[in-house]
């Protein structure tokens, strides 16, 4: 059998970094109302316009599904 290469301090650290990550995206597009989502999931662009990162591409899937309870189409 193999061990493992990661340690449990390696794990931990790991999800921490994933739950922080996760947690900045939830707030990312927090105060954004539902046309607001549809329009920027439609065009591509955060709310100045400008082309979304895939951070805020994350983050705005992650807003959708608050607002629709589904994935963006």
């Amino acid at each position: 059998m193999q061990k493992s290469c990661k340690s449990l301090a390696d794990v931990w650290q790991s999800l921490e970094a994933h739950f922080r990550t996760h947690a900045a995206a939830v707030e990312r597009f927090r105060g954004a109302n539902a046309n607001e989502v549809v329009r920027m999931w439609r065009t591509g662009t955060n709310e100045k316009g400008e082309p979304l990162s895939s951070f805020e591409r994350e983050a705005l899937i992650e807003r959708h599904c608050e607002l629709f309870g589904h994935w963006p189409d």
